[in-house]
């Protein structure tokens, strides 16, 4: 068995890890909720080229399930909305 001294430093160097990542993680989950995102701005109201873009683009990516194309949906999807000039 390890000294109790040795346990001891073990435990409070879990504790103080595991009060680390729980900090980062309130501090991250709290700048997501503070910060509004672009897309939060407009009020729900995108532009008529959106969203014929939007329209095109997903209609060209859902020919191809992820479950038997792998990733080709995904990269359809943002190379056409590229294309129309449009993030993501």
């Amino acid at each position: 068995m390890a000294p109790k001294s040795e346990k001891h430093t073990v435990a409070r160097s879990f504790a103080k890890a595991t009060t680390k990542l729980g900090l980062a993680t309130i501090i991250a989950a709290l700048s997501l909720i503070a910060v509004p995102t672009a897309g939060a701005a407009a009020d729900g109201q995108i532009s008529a080229a959106r969203a014929a873009a939007l329209q095109q683009c997903n209609r060209l990516a859902q020919r191809y399930p992820i479950h038997e194309w792998g990733n080709t949906q995904i990269h359809l999807y943002r190379t056409c909305m590229a294309r129309h000039g449009q993030q993501e």
